[in-house]
């Protein structure tokens, strides 16, 4: 029973010690990306909805909001690096899309902040005001357009 109490007052400390240690760099982001992959897992909202009540009940969304409360914003804090956030395979650099709720996104990439826009004719990207270019999708085309009107595009 000592036993049992010690490791109970161990983990409410480490908890309550670790709780104000929110991350710099897109914190609850584990919690988010399940969030955000949740709102596109289907065309229809009420399948949305049915995966949302599914994930709460076998409890994916409570183990990820633990997980960033008491491990990876508290890493994030201490090292200013969260390991949730994403990397580019190909250079290594982090980058973060967070959505900020009005149809638009900062983007993040290398320490660099961008904003990203939501248009009639795709999404725009721009830096302190500069907008950088267009993209659009067209089927599986995904064509980025310069202010120069040069043109990149990829199949996605």
């Amino acid at each position: 029973m000592k036993k049992a109490s010690l490791l109970t007052l161990a983990a409410l400390t480490l908890g309550l010690s670790t709780v104000g240690c929110v991350g710099k760099n897109n914190g609850f982001a584990l919690f988010n990306k399940i969030y955000d992959w949740n709102l596109t897992a289907s065309d229809n909202e009420w399948g949305n909805e049915l995966i949302f009540v599914g994930l709460c009940i076998i409890p994916v969304y409570p183990i990820c909001l633990f997980a960033d409360t008491i491990v990876f914003n508290s890493i994030d804090f201490w090292t200013g690096e969260n390991p949730i956030v994403g990397v580019d395979s190909n250079t290594g650099k982090h980058y973060a899309i967070v959505p900020n709720g009005d149809g638009t996104a900062t983007f993040t990439y290398d320490g660099q902040v961008c904003q990203l826009a939501r248009t009639a004719d795709g999404v725009t990207l721009s830096k302190d005001g500069v907008l950088l270019g267009t993209y659009t999708l067209d089927g599986n085309l995904a064509t980025f357009t310069a202010p120069d009107g040069t043109t990149r595009s990829m199949l996605r």
